[in-house]
């Protein structure tokens, strides 16, 4: 990660809220390149790959694992509010892509182990630990350069 304070920017400067917004900006940046870097180095057989390789997949990834964790958001939850599974039709609400290509990216989500389908008519399903392992690994990478950030600034300007 940058450093909280560019080269380009002095201690006084901090007090700017343009100049924290261009920092903030700058880091965010650096790390979305890292991210995607890091996407690309893996085979295209893994997860994290799989998964990101576009707006559709990362949504039903999203989806699958806040079926899981039974937390389907309610505006798109149905018949009683039941937040365990998603659908097809769910996916159909929030993008723009065909049934086929939604019904393609689930079907190799069930044969990476990644979703499974927990009932009949319509189809439900949800994400598996394996899918929320996925990204509870890519995540905690995240929080924890996060950490590591955020104790060296305090470190830095509090000694």
């Amino acid at each position: 990660m940058a450093n909280l304070i560019d080269n380009n920017y002095s201690q006084s400067d901090m007090f700017d809220e343009d100049i924290i917004a261009d920092i903030a900006l700058r880091r965010i940046m650096q790390f979305r390149l890292n991210f995607w870097i890091s996407i690309c180095k893996n085979p295209v057989s893994h997860g994290n790959y799989y998964w990101n390789s576009s707006p559709e997949h990362r949504l039903i990834a999203m989806l699958a694992i806040s079926a899981n964790m039974n937390q389907i958001p309610l505006s798109l939850a149905q018949e009683g509010g039941e937040k365990d599974y998603f659908t097809v039709s769910m996916v159909r609400h929030l993008t723009h892509i065909s049934e086929r290509k939604i019904q393609r990216i689930i079907k190799m989500g069930l044969d990476r182990g990644d979703i499974v389908f927990i009932r009949d008519k319509p189809p439900r399903y949800q994400g598996t630990k394996q899918l929320l392992s996925l990204y509870e690994e890519f995540e905690k990478s995240w929080i924890d350069s996060q950490k590591s950030e955020i104790k060296s600034w305090k470190h830095k300007y509090t000694s």
